[in-house]
């Protein structure tokens, strides 16, 4: 069922258009090559499957995020050129931060071509992003070519135009996953089953779940909640709890400390900024753990120097309490 805020927010979407809807959460920062959140959910996502495995990958990838980040914050304010030209040709035209330094960067060197990357984003800045190649989706390859383990059941809330499940199947990810992509745009599900056919993509309201309760081991949501009216937002992280037997990795790119929600209506949908301490209180009421992550608190404690471009980026993960019944 679609509720009637959920059709005003698919309308919205569809009037876009199928070509930006395609392309334009790809684009600079969102790209989830090496989106923060996007890295870090893929972490989740391998450390599930493959507990305490490819932690190397994990933070060489991070780093490879920090360092595209950091770029591209140089392009909108001016310096990337010099930047570039410092890392690709090796000049002393920019005072690099410390996580870019000759020694930071000879301890990632074999994984991260800092170069290769300065090239590929100027390839992308100058066209646009579309055909940006992450080097870590190889290795994720052929990290994972080998192993076998049974499939996650996962339901990916707001999947748009399969913006992280390209990456996901990029990076041999998809192979673990008994996918489901849900979103209220049929432009968005189009585009994603004209992308992935035989991938199962559906048209669906993250307020009313067309799934029994506990259906899928993991529910993940990225830059969902933020947009819903005070009253959808409660019940979309109801529901997203009702389907979820294990965890809930949810991305917020709006969010802060603050004990209410500063709620801004932007004509058919909403950009809030939501109150952490009221979302971990909804989620432990319904019988969940959580742990909240503030993302730039993540790379800047492990890259001295990098500054995240979003202060407000946090990543929760709920992870439902043992029942007392079901326990010896």
């Amino acid at each position: 069922m679609i509720t009637a805020e959920g059709k005003r927010l698919g309308a919205y979407w569809d009037g876009i258009g199928a070509q930006k809807l395609n392309h334009y959460l790809i684009q600079d920062v969102e790209h989830p090559a090496y989106n923060a959140q996007s890295v870090l959910i893929r972490s989740f996502m391998v450390d599930r499957l493959f507990p305490g495995e490819g932690s190397e990958l994990i933070e060489a990838e991070l780093y490879f995020s920090a360092c595209a980040c950091y770029a591209l914050q140089g392009n909108r304010k001016g310096w990337f050129p010099k930047l570039y030209k410092t890392l690709r040709y090796q000049t002393d035209g920019f005072d690099l931060p410390v996580f870019l330094e000759e020694t930071a960067r000879n301890h990632f060197a074999e994984l991260v071509d800092l170069p290769a990357l300065c090239d590929q984003l100027a390839i992308s800045l100058a066209t646009d992003f579309d055909h940006f190649i992450s080097p870590f989706s190889e290795r994720w390859q052929a990290f994972l070519k080998q192993k076998e383990i049974g499939a996650i059941r996962l339901l990916e809330l707001g999947c748009g135009s399969a913006n992280d499940y390209r990456m996901w199947h990029a990076c041999g990810l998809s192979r673990f996953l008994d996918y489901t992509g849900m979103d209220v745009s049929p432009v968005n599900i189009a585009n994603a089953r004209k992308r992935f056919p035989g991938i199962r993509f559906e048209v669906g309201d993250a307020c009313a779940i067309d799934a029994p309760d506990q259906a899928f081991d993991v529910t993940t949501a990225f830059d969902l909640y933020e947009h819903l009216s005070p009253s959808s937002m409660a019940e979309a992280i109801k529901e997203t709890l009702r389907v979820t037997r294990d965890e809930c990795w949810l991305a917020f790119f709006n969010a802060h400390e603050a004990p209410e929600h500063q709620i801004e209506e932007r004509g058919e949908y909403h950009w809030n900024k939501l109150s952490l301490p009221l979302i971990v209180e909804s989620i432990t009421g319904a019988g969940f753990d959580a742990v909240t992550y503030h993302v730039p608190e993540i790379l800047e404690s492990r890259f001295p120097g990098y500054e995240h471009y979003n202060r407000d980026a946090y990543l929760l993960v709920a992870t439902r309490q043992a029942d007392p019944k079901n326990t010896v």
